[in-house]
């Protein structure tokens, strides 16, 4: 399984140059191995209804319905603190890092950068 942080979907769904085509191009690659959680998915969510683009709402829905979601248990929520505490990491990627740790995924797919370190032997594939 590969975990895909918030910032890869939103590329993914609404960026047409060079960095969503190299997203969509590895969807496309290995888009069955592809999970997500339920932060995910609220995450990529919250520009567009502040914005009140329900266009952009209902892309997210219908690619959310074509993805697995991972379960975010309290045991994650242990281990993110950790993470933060260790690495510096903002809650909610700590929480991320955590869920595909906690599931065993093999890869880790981010724009984020400060992730790597934290990762843990995790492979982690920055856009």
């Amino acid at each position: 399984m590969i975990y895909a942080d918030s910032n890869v979907i939103i590329h993914l769904t609404e960026d047409r140059g060079p960095i969503g085509d190299g997203i969509r191009r590895r969807f496309e690659q290995v888009g069955h191995d592809i999970v997500i959680s339920p932060l995910v998915m609220m995450e990529c969510k919250v520009k567009p209804l502040r914005e009140d683009d329900h266009l952009q709402v209902k892309r997210f829905d219908q690619l959310f319905a074509t993805l697995p979601v991972l379960d975010i248990p309290r045991a994650v929520y242990e281990d993110a603190a950790v993470i933060r505490a260790r690495h510096g990491l903002q809650t909610m990627d700590a929480i991320h890092l955590a869920t595909a740790q906690f599931h065993l995924c093999v890869a880790f797919w981010t724009r984020d950068l400060r992730l790597k370190v934290a990762a843990g032997g995790m492979a982690i594939e920055t856009f």
